[in-house]
């Protein structure tokens, strides 16, 4: 056998020095691959949950470790809001990243109404720069099979359709609309149900998994919106979950807790996935709530706010809003100027490498990234605005509330009275003036498509 040690040791070194060259181009390559590579994007949407109901919150009733462990790592906007105080319409904005009265989509949607195809979804947009584009959870979207999520820019889509469900199997549902809407499907396959075993929220996540694990051996970033349908009602727990609440007084607080517990549960796992897969400095992660609490259903903790889901109070439209990507954001911190949940489409845009400004309408909101890094020093937004039944718009710390029935208004410094307990109307004439100047000017232009 002929034996191949180099017995000249001037051939060795000249051996070991073209090795080592080209392991060494080729792991710098791969390195330079892969810190170049566009960064993945998970959206994690939460549903009806309440303001203080977390451990980084001050929570006194509920421990959320996995999710406190999402907020160490990232920074809490406290001035945080959704662009409508129930779960379509807070949807539609998000999705398109324009004020959803611009396209009359500002209440729940009814059984045939449809974010309309006239709008771009952000999805649409991923879906161009390359992306692996998947929403699982809730849609509410609209029912019509047009305008299903593989429509609307989803190439991938795990959940169901319409606003609440079971968050167990559906077994016995005879109104055939209902299983439409209702019912879990993969894609535009319905699911059969009573062959199946699971949880919502950990179902979900699963699926989210999946996804993720599928787009990374595809070698593809991705943009994932998980639209979890916790803890939208109805009221039901695993009762493992609710074991750590059994000493609330609270029927509903406990079971409430337990839903709770079940979502800080999988935040710990998608976070688990991330890191375990070298993902989590390369993803940024965004967590927001779709509303405020509920409270007649779900007895959630909003405090400090006043008001809660339904409400053009703060407890209805400002929302746990959370950024997180180690490395690019600081971590554990906050920012306080008010931001949006339209901002969103045009920050993950961006960081796609996308130019929102080519949108074929124009966004209402803006890329948050700089603003988050101290590049721009200026607020994201002079004025915001909101309206369902009754309307409201906030500049600087100012926040001015018009019944529309009640032909009251209400003016609030939000800086002093986060609670909005003390009403400056009278006070303030002069800045009750401005506010409704400004309201009166943003409904003249969607007049047409609030009626």
């Amino acid at each position: 056998m002929k034996n191949y040690i180099f017995k000249n040791s001037k051939k060795r070194i000249l051996f070991k020095t073209i090795l080592l060259f080209f392991l060494g181009f080729f792991f710098n390559s791969n390195a330079q691959h892969k810190n170049t590579s566009k960064p993945n994007i998970l959206f994690i949407l939460t549903d009806d949950a309440g303001y203080h109901d977390y451990g980084f919150q001050g929570s006194e009733d509920f421990k959320t470790p996995q999710i406190d462990r999402l907020a160490a790592t990232g920074i809490f906007c406290t001035n945080g809001y959704v662009s409508a105080s129930v779960c379509g319409p807070s949807r539609a904005g998000l999705l398109t990243g324009r004020y959803q009265q611009r396209f009359g989509f500002f209440m729940n949607p009814k059984q045939y109404q449809n974010l309309p195809k006239s709008e771009t979804t952000i999805a649409d947009a991923m879906q161009k720069e390359g992306y692996s584009t998947g929403i699982i959870g809730k849609w509410h979207m609209g029912y019509q099979e047009n305008f299903h999520p593989n429509d609307r820019g989803f190439d991938y889509f795990y959940g169901f359709l319409s606003g609440s469900r079971s968050y167990y199997p559906q077994t016995q549902v005879k109104d055939s609309a209902a299983v439409y809407r209702n019912n879990l499907r993969h894609n535009r396959t319905l699911l059969n149900e009573s062959e199946m075993d699971f949880y919502t929220t950990d179902l979900f996540t699963d699926k989210a998994i999946e996804f993720m694990n599928v787009s990374e051996k595809e070698n593809k970033p991705f943009f994932l919106y998980l639209s979890y349908n916790a803890i939208h009602h109805p009221l039901e727990t695993e009762p493992e979950d609710m074991l750590p609440y059994q000493n609330l007084k609270d029927p509903v607080r406990r079971i409430t807790g337990g839903m709770t517990n079940s979502l800080d549960r999988n935040f710990g796992k998608l976070l688990n996935y991330l890191e375990e897969k070298g993902l989590r400095k390369n993803t940024l992660v965004v967590w927001v709530n779709d509303n405020g609490g509920q409270s007649t259903q779900m007895h959630t903790n909003n405090w400090p706010l006043r008001g809660f889901k339904g409400s053009e109070l703060e407890g209805g439209n400002r929302v746990p809003f959370l950024l997180s990507m180690p490395g690019t954001l600081a971590e554990n911190t906050e920012y306080n100027a008010p931001v949006i949940s339209l901002d969103l489409f045009p920050t993950f845009l961006n960081l796609a490498g996308g130019n929102p400004a080519n949108n074929p309408k124009p966004l209402d909101g803006v890329d948050l990234i700089p603003f988050l890094k101290g590049e721009k020093t200026s607020e994201p937004h002079e004025i915001l605005f909101w309206q369902r039944n009754n309307a409201a718009v906030r500049k600087g710390d100012w926040k001015l509330l018009k019944y529309v029935k009640k032909q009251k208004i209400e003016l609030y410094n939000l800086k002093d009275d986060i609670g909005e307990k003390v009403n400056l109307a009278d006070k303030e004439p002069e800045i009750v003036k401005e506010l409704e100047a400004y309201l009166a000017d943003w409904q003249s232009k969607n007049a047409e498509r609030m009626k």
